[in-house]
């Protein structure tokens, strides 16, 4: 093989692991629009985070915000893709004809800072730490779901009549992130999807929305 030869191929393996991972970086941000609408269906609000820097006044996108957190539970930044400035992000909630703009943690910040209130119901969760509440929904699916992964027992119930609120969401959005979202089983889901005759999510068919 030439120098040539081999050079061109070695472009062309770059250009396709270029275009896997922009395929990556859009089936990223449609699963992310998806299941923050999907929560905002479920809960009858919606949410946006928002980051516009305060230095060179990029607006970041919900994924660009994501990817900027330092996932440290006392850093609350995230990071601009244009000028490094790190900033805190805010969530915008819409619903009940109001607006309301609130801190917006990471994962794991919100994971920190829920121990010690596992005793307050979702209503003054939602009342005393805005915030925290809806941070958790937007990463965990619910306030069950991030009090599970740190191995409390959350004792009150949050969704109910949720099964006619999905239906427009599967097979566009894994079965295990749809379960997460109503706090029951993967199973679940999937039995529900396959007797309504709905295809499983698969990779292609979500990119196909968006290519």
């Amino acid at each position: 093989m030439t120098t040539m030869e081999l050079t061109s191929r070695l472009e062309l393996k770059q250009e396709q692991r270029l275009t896997l991972s922009q395929q990556q970086l859009l089936l990223n941000q449609l699963l992310l629009t998806l299941r923050l609408e999907l929560v905002g269906v479920l809960r009858g609000e919606s949410y946006e985070p928002k980051g516009d820097c305060p230095n060179c006044e990029r607006k970041l996108t919900p994924s660009e915000i994501l990817r900027g957190f330092t996932q440290d539970p006392n850093d609350f930044t995230t990071f601009c893709s244009g000028c490094g400035t790190r900033f805190e992000p805010i969530l915008v909630c819409s619903g009940n004809e109001r607006v309301i703009e609130i801190p917006f943690y990471c994962d794991s910040q919100t994971l920190h800072h829920l121990i010690g209130k596992e005793t307050l119901s979702p209503e003054q969760l939602s009342h005393d730490h805005p915030g925290l509440y809806r941070s958790a929904i937007v990463h965990h699916g619910g306030i069950r779901n991030a009090f599970k992964k740190i191995g409390i027992d959350y004792p009150f119930e949050e969704i109910s009549d949720w099964r006619n609120k999905i239906k427009a969401f599967l097979g566009r959005l894994p079965d295990v992130i749809i379960a997460d979202c109503v706090e029951v089983s993967a199973s679940t889901i999937s039995y529900m999807r396959r007797k309504l005759g709905i295809p499983r999510f698969t990779r292609n068919t979500a990119l196909a929305e968006v290519l």
